[in-house]
């Protein structure tokens, strides 16, 4: 791997903190390496619109530190490895094995722009015979450095994870998780284009210059007494090379991209190679282009409207104008059949009364011709309903996994990507967490609102009752599923009953 000295300079630091240290350093990435390791004791990230700094490795000291990028040989590290301190285009690690005379390489040089940096592990057999190489491996993990956060109640269970991830003949794979104390093999991941950990807000990825190098892959969970973290957070991968037969003297060579930092629109797709697929991971294709719309414009109204709040609310706002025409339409034809449906009512409890089975449902049928309105008419309003779901599902990824939010406050809401926590309740209760969150008692009330807006047509002063037990168990139920969701998803959806509202009203006067 040849790269200009000028680039070099102008792109990484490699410099010496001690006798003992070296580091790699950009604007977005900052690595760092102890004497004897060949994995950075310091991985560290960050984005181009935040200044803190994030670590991806986890701090779990029973864990012995991290192995993101450390070279082994059937399962076991390497070891007694030197630091080159030397070498101006990047940091550079050396491993001997006396036993099988092969001198281990490792070369780590940022790349230019973005969170990516290249790797190069080159294996030479300083031996008189030829040797065979098998067994060697590069593993990631154990986890991103995510941690547990306390009093979010289900957000924090929802939220908070670290998996793995891969890109095969351009399809995304996603292994099932192993258990605690289990190592998985991963058969999936076989030839991948990429694969990598993965949280919510930041990916550690590894791509081959040739995909064929990648011979098999397999995770492993510690075992839940072996670490201070509950082992879900904690994931390591390990991919092992394909082999290679060295005559005396030979040398051979791996070449990775690796990426590190977070999954934002902007930083997957700046560096030399593109990780978009990273983004909405599991979802159909075309439902991925439509959560790509919906963020892209949502950054839009963030440039011009400099608060992800407010964007929030305006995105609402115009998903509710495209949709208002159609919307129109069906709730006039709601509202004309709700009231052929009170006229007729009589009628109808008298052909129940009189009639049963067969006949009664020809005779209702009978009636609805003769007032010109289909039995189906009152269905119409389900055709919103069902245009809105695809919607729902790329906001409900958007919001949810939207990087900028990550740090987005707005009036009293911390984080847009977390609970909105008006204040503590001084205990933790399960599934609602310690904090009030005032977004989702506004979001049922609003709910509630335009329910009674649209209610289904009532034979009698019971029925009527019945109907509003029910919308107020609907109005609660979305209370109770929206409560732990982040604040940025919430509010959305408290506007979008707002412009419901509104929308409704304003059908009505003009009828």
């Amino acid at each position: 791997m040849i790269r200009s000295m000028l680039a070099a300079a102008a792109l990484l630091a490699a410099l010496p903190i001690s006798a003992e240290a070296l580091e790699l350093q950009s604007d977005t990435l900052h690595l760092g390496w102890g004497a004897d390791h060949p994995a950075p004791t310091t991985f560290q990230v960050r984005s181009d619109r935040d200044a803190r700094w994030q670590s991806l490795i986890s701090a779990d000291s029973k864990l012995g530190g991290s192995r993101h990028l450390q070279l082994h040989i059937g399962g076991e590290p390497l070891d007694n490895w030197q630091l080159d301190a030397a070498d101006p285009t990047g940091v550079v690690a050396r491993s001997h094995d006396p036993d099988r005379e092969l001198e281990f390489r490792q070369h780590f040089e940022l790349a230019e722009g973005g969170h990516t940096l290249h790797l190069q592990i080159t294996v030479t057999n300083q031996g008189g015979s030829e040797t065979n190489l098998d067994g060697l491996g590069l593993s990631l993990g154990p986890g991103l450095g995510e941690e547990p956060i306390d009093g979010l109640g289900m957000a924090a269970a929802l939220y908070s994870f670290v998996d793995t991830i891969g890109l095969v003949d351009g399809r995304i794979q996603r292994p099932a998780r192993p258990e605690p104390g289990e190592t998985l093999s991963l058969g999936e991941l076989a030839g991948a284009e990429w694969l990598g950990l993965y949280s919510r807000y930041f990916a550690l990825l590894l791509k081959p210059d040739d995909p064929t190098t990648i011979n098999s892959a397999s995770a492993a969970l510690p075992a839940p007494d072996s670490s201070s973290l509950p082992a879900r957070y904690l994931p390591g991968l390990m991919l092992e090379l394909d082999e290679a037969s060295l005559a005396a003297g030979e040398s051979r060579e791996w070449e990775f991209t690796v990426f590190a930092g977070p999954r934002s629109r902007q930083a997957v797709a700046a560096g030399e190679a593109d990780f978009s697929d990273v983004l909405f991971p599991g979802l159909w294709q075309w439902m991925r282009y439509l959560c790509f719309g919906l963020l892209w414009l949502l950054e839009v109204l963030f440039a011009l409207i400099p608060s992800w709040g407010l964007a929030i609310i305006v995105l609402a706002v115009l998903v509710r104008l495209a949709m208002y025409p159609l919307a129109r339409r069906a709730l006039a034809g709601q509202h004309a059949f709700a009231e052929v449906q009170r006229r007729i009512q009589p009628e109808i409890a008298e052909i129940k009364q009189r009639y049963k089975g067969g006949e009664q449902s020809e005779r209702i049928l009978e009636l609805y011709e003769k007032h010109d309105v289909s039995p189906l008419a009152g269905l119409k309003p389900l055709l919103i309903v069902l245009i809105q779901i695809p919607v729902f599902i790329a906001l409900f990824h958007v919001l949810g996994q939207a990087f900028e939010l990550r740090e987005a406050p707005f009036l009293w809401i911390e984080t847009l990507a977390e609970p909105d926590r008006l204040f503590s309740m001084g205990l933790s209760l399960p599934f609602f967490g310690q904090y009030f969150n005032l977004l989702p008692v506004l979001l049922a009330i609003t709910t509630l609102m335009t329910l009674k807006l649209s209610p289904a047509p009532a034979a009698d002063a019971t029925a009527q009752r019945r109907q509003n037990i029910f919308l107020v168990i609907m109005a609660l139920g979305f209370f109770l599923i929206f409560y732990p969701f982040p604040a940025g998803m919430v509010l959305y959806w408290t506007a979008a009953n707002i412009l419901h509202i509104a929308q409704s009203r304003l059908t009505s006067s003009s009828r």
